[in-house]
């Protein structure tokens, strides 16, 4: 089947580890022209350009370092690339960060960051890119939330919270954006395996809860990504696909 995603410009935040890397693999894959936010890592983010690079003699990829909870230089970004494309076919926001503690004990000033980076940082990134494809009357956003903002999870009440928060953004936008021609879903991930999984001291536990007895892979995730991005979801808007192996079944 033709995914129809060759020489689409594709955007994403977070992209220089664990599920952002992928999904810069993935789109590579499908000869995508794909765009890249990473904050700090310059050597991840040089390892991600090389891994997608390998994956397509026809792929372009670029790397670009910055703060997605700094609006000005979101937008100065997004405006950089669409002076050099034209357009942005694809916005995935996978950015995000988490600091876990039990709610009556943790300080604000955690709750202020993760609901700074995984709430407002989207926002901010996305408004200057749904103003260019609403010109364009098409595009495709898709959101990574966690199937922690639809079932909760102990100890991570202001990630859960941020991540739920991640798919009323999605299905608000899929009313006002959809009029448009842009589609927008999201995503949530169960257990994957990441940089944020392998510090897990139950990962066996964790399997056992899970109908597949394993942890997703982040390709998995990315392949899901790709699918919505395509002409084949042309009509999947204001989804939330779940990918945790039947964890929340």
């Amino acid at each position: 089947m033709d995914l129809n995603l060759c020489n689409k410009v594709v955007l994403i935040s977070g992209g220089s580890r664990g599920i952002g890397q992928a999904l810069c693999d993935a789109f590579a894959q499908e000869n995508c022209r794909v765009y890249f936010f990473y904050k700090k890592n310059k050597t991840l983010a040089e390892e991600t350009v090389a891994s997608a690079m390998e994956k397509s003699a026809n792929a372009f990829v670029k790397g670009i370092q910055l703060d997605i909870t700094d609006g000005a230089a979101c937008e100065n970004a997004v405006h950089e690339i669409l002076d050099v494309e034209g357009k942005i076919d694809v916005l995935i926001n996978n950015a995000g960060t988490t600091k876990d503690g039990l709610f009556l004990s943790q300080e604000f000033g955690k709750w202020e960051s993760v609901i700074q980076t995984n709430i407002f940082g989207t926002v901010k990134l996305t408004s200057p890119v749904a103003m260019a494809m609403f010109t364009k009357r098409s595009g495709s956003i898709i959101n990574i939330s966690s199937v922690a903002g639809l079932t909760g999870v102990k100890g991570q009440t202001n990630y859960c919270t941020s991540k739920a928060g991640l798919i009323g953004l999605t299905k608000a936008l899929s009313k006002e954006l959809g009029l448009k021609n842009i589609r927008v879903n999201a995503i949530a991930p169960g257990y994957i395996e990441t940089d944020m999984t392998k510090g897990l001291k139950n990962m066996n536990e964790l399997s056992k809860l899970i109908p597949l007895k394993r942890l997703g892979l982040p390709s998995e995730v990315a392949k899901t990504a790709v699918f919505l991005a395509s002409e084949a979801a042309s009509y999947i808007n204001g989804e939330i696909i779940v990918v945790d192996g039947g964890l929340i079944a």
